[in-house]
């Protein structure tokens, strides 16, 4: 037998045999594609993810409220004080018959008590939607104003102003106005919500005036009818728009933790 014959046969049957050890190659990649072939990705936890979001944002606001709880009632109670009490006063002037039942209405109608009610039928009503971020951002959002709510109110401990009240008081103090926040998260995160679901600029501009208006309506009731001074409402415009932010922020981390990007 030739040698040169011999050696053909080897390189021939080399290369059929590196052949089919490469078609091998490929069918498992595709019974097994690469990302299964590299090491395990790490577990995701969105809700961790966002939770840890909400507690920074508590610490966050109950510092910030505290401080400026603080503030009013110490440094700045000779200055902004007496900007309080001189509205305050401004206030038992205009008050008419026809005002007080419009006020008592706008207050009593949009009280925490009903307010939180509406954000649980809401949370109810997005989850047999399967609206997860819009009832998710709705549900941090109020429960992040409550417990700031909670932390500072008792321990600044402002007093109620000094004039004739319309309502009977309950047994948080005046800083800041609770009944504020909640509106304020309630009709600027529904303004959100229907933001998020049209593109229609009427729309948007509807829920957004509307919300507004809620929110003017129930702050200015609460100082028409000496519950809160003025800038006790302020701060509560502040902390429920800080909490809507806080609890978009926790929602979207979320999204970006579970590998999805939120709408």
């Amino acid at each position: 037998m030739c040698p040169a014959g011999g050696a053909g046969k080897l390189a021939l049957s080399f290369v059929a045999t590196k052949g089919e050890y490469m078609t091998g190659l490929a069918e498992d990649h595709r019974q097994f594609p690469a990302r299964d072939l590299g090491p395990p990705a790490a577990p995701r936890h969105p809700v961790r993810r966002a939770l840890s979001v909400t507690a920074i944002a508590y610490a966050v606001l109950t510092a910030a409220m505290l401080g400026i709880g603080f503030l009013l009632t110490d440094l700045l109670d000779g200055s902004v004080g007496r900007w309080d009490e001189h509205v305050n006063r401004a206030f038992i002037h205009q008050r008419t018959g026809t005002w007080n039942d419009v006020t008592k209405v706008a207050t009593s109608s949009l009280n925490t008590e009903p307010v939180v009610v509406a954000v649980v039928v809401l949370v109810a009503v997005f989850a047999l939607l399967r609206w997860w971020r819009e009832a998710a951002a709705i549900a941090i959002a109020m429960t992040l104003e409550i417990t700031v709510f909670l932390s500072t109110t008792f321990a600044v401990g402002r007093p109620r102003p000094s004039v004739p009240r319309l309502n009977d008081t309950p047994a948080t103090s005046s800083f800041p106005s609770g009944h504020t926040a909640a509106a304020t998260v309630l009709f600027t995160t529904i303004a959100v919500i229907v933001a998020w679901h049209t593109e229609r600029r009427t729309v948007r501009a509807v829920a957004w005036i509307a919300a507004a208006l809620a929110i003017v309506a129930v702050g200015v009731g609460r100082v028409y009818r000496g519950l809160h001074h003025p800038t006790d409402v302020i701060a509560g415009v502040v902390l429920g728009v800080a909490c809507v932010i806080a609890a978009l922020w926790a929602v979207r981390a979320a999204y970006r933790e579970a590998g999805a990007a939120p709408r």
